[in-house]
Order: C-alpha cells, then sequence, then structure tokens
C-alpha cells in the first residue's frame, strides 16, 4: 500500500466511523457535528485521490478552509444524564482518533519529496488538528460541571 492508498483509507475509515455516530446519535444536536466532520473526512479523501493521480490540488486547499464552525448551526443540546457518560467515551475515542490521525500525516510528511504533496499533508494535519480541538473543547464543557460539583469548595477554578 503506497502512501496516498494509506492516508485515503484513514480520511475514508474517519468518515465512516462520525457517519456511525451521527447515525446512533440521531435526534440529538450533536449528530450535525458528527455529519459536518464526516464530510470533512470525505473532501480530505477526494484531494488526496486526486493528488494520487497527479493532479494539482493547492487552488482547491483555500477554498475548503471554510471560517464557519461546528458549532454555528446547532440547536440547544438536550440530553439526561445517563447519556453524559457514553457521550464523553465517544468524544474521548474521537479525541484520540485525531490525535493518531495528525501523527501519522507527520510521519508521512517526512516521506513525501514534493513541495505540494507537503502542502496538502500540512493542510490536512490543520484540519485534524481544529477536529482535536473540537473533540477537546467538548470534553472539557462536558467535566466541567462535574469536577466543579465534586470539587467545587476547594482550590481556585478556572474562568468560563
Amino acid at each position: 500500500m503506497n502512501l496516498y492508498d494509506f492516508a485515503i483509507k484513514m480520511e475514508q475509515d474517519g468518515e465512516k466511523y462520525y457517519l456511525e455516530q451521527a447515525a446512533s446519535h440521531k435526534g440529538h444536536a450533536i449528530s450535525r457535528v458528527f455529519t459536518l466532520l464526516a464530510g470533512a473526512e470525505q473532501k480530505h479523501a477526494r484531494l488526496l485521490q486526486k493528488r494520487a493521480e497527479g493532479l494539482n490540488v493547492t487552488a482547491e486547499l483555500s477554498l475548503l478552509t471554510d471560517d464557519r464552525n461546528v458549532f454555528s448551526e446547532l440547536e440547544d443540546f438536550k440530553a439526561d444524564v445517563t447519556s453524559i457518560p457514553r457521550q464523553l467515551d465517544i468524544y474521548a475515542h474521537a479525541l484520540d482518533l485525531e490525535e493518531k490521525s495528525v501523527a501519522q500525516y507527520e510521519e508521512l510528511l517526512d516521506k513525501m519529496a514534493a513541495s505540494e504533496d507537503q502542502e496538502l499533508l500540512r493542510f490536512l494535519i490543520d484540519q485534524e488538528k481544529q477536529h482535536y480541538e473540537l473533540f477537546d473543547t467538548l470534553l472539557t464543557l462536558l467535566r466541567r460541571p462535574e469536577d466543579w460539583v465534586e470539587d467545587a469548595e476547594f482550590g481556585k477554578r478556572e474562568d468560563y
């Protein structure tokens, strides 16, 4: 398996995972986040496929940078308390996957000789880091109420 095939498969696996999570959380606002991330992974796979075919993708990189964030279109999130541990597990797993994606792309970056290939990988690394930050933020927000209630009288809390 060459480097492009590996990277394309990784993006397709990410898309599949996020679509599965969106389907299993249908009816919750977080389903939209997973759907948006699946779409991003699909775009990444298409970029990699085009580059593997020798096409120039530099112009497309700036078009794919979207100033919207995944929270801009979400409705109020409502969930019962029993769903929080499951959500935390899912977000923690997704966070781990994004971290591994970044590490693998950084490893591939050293193996790519062409500057256009390196530019594409740097773009994908940046995208995966944004996904990582999203899940890291979600985990922080979900853990805060539990941490605060458990330790409310001790120590200084960060402002939020």
